[in-house]
């Protein structure tokens, strides 16, 4: 990597992984840019090695692979578990303050690293902010599921 940082740099800036400041920087300090590639490396040797940290990953790949092959039934099958799950006021609080109290209570660990951004942290402190979230998540759902039940998709019909 280091003897083609030309290459890398290109790379990084043109996948928006790295703003057009921080390419100067690097190409201005080419041992920052050593330190922080050796670094980077390293945390991703340590991730990698951690075998839930690897199993997780695979998980959370398997369910995102499983969701783009069928989205309409992971659709229905989302719309289908928020209604069982969350169907009336104690539901929807008892669900905010289990993943209040810890996020990976969600069931997948795509919801669950969700629940742990600072946003949806403030979300679930509230009730009632939560409550109507969750209902206007409901109604979205449920109401995308209607439509397509028996009226077809709505796009290029005469």
């Amino acid at each position: 990597v280091m003897g083609q940082k030309d290459e890398v740099l290109e790379t990084l800036a043109a996948q928006g992984l790295v703003d057009e400041a921080k390419i100067e920087e690097y190409k201005k300090d080419p041992e920052l840019f050593e330190k922080e590639m050796k670094d980077a490396f390293g945390q991703m040797k340590d991730i990698f090695s951690d075998p839930n940290t690897v199993s997780a990953a695979m998980e959370m790949m398997k369910g995102m692979s499983d969701i783009m092959a069928n989205p309409e039934k992971a659709m229905r099958e989302l719309a289908s578990s928020m209604k069982d799950a969350l169907g009336d006021d104690d539901k929807i609080e008892e669900a905010r303050l289990q993943l209040l109290a810890n996020p990976d209570k969600a069931g997948n660990p795509l919801l669950a690293e969700m629940f742990k951004g600072d946003e949806m942290k403030d979300i679930l402190r509230d009730p009632v902010k939560w409550r109507e979230h969750v209902t206007k998540g409901q109604e979205m759902l449920l109401g995308e599921q209607d439509e397509a039940v028996g009226h077809g998709a709505g796009v290029g019909e005469l």
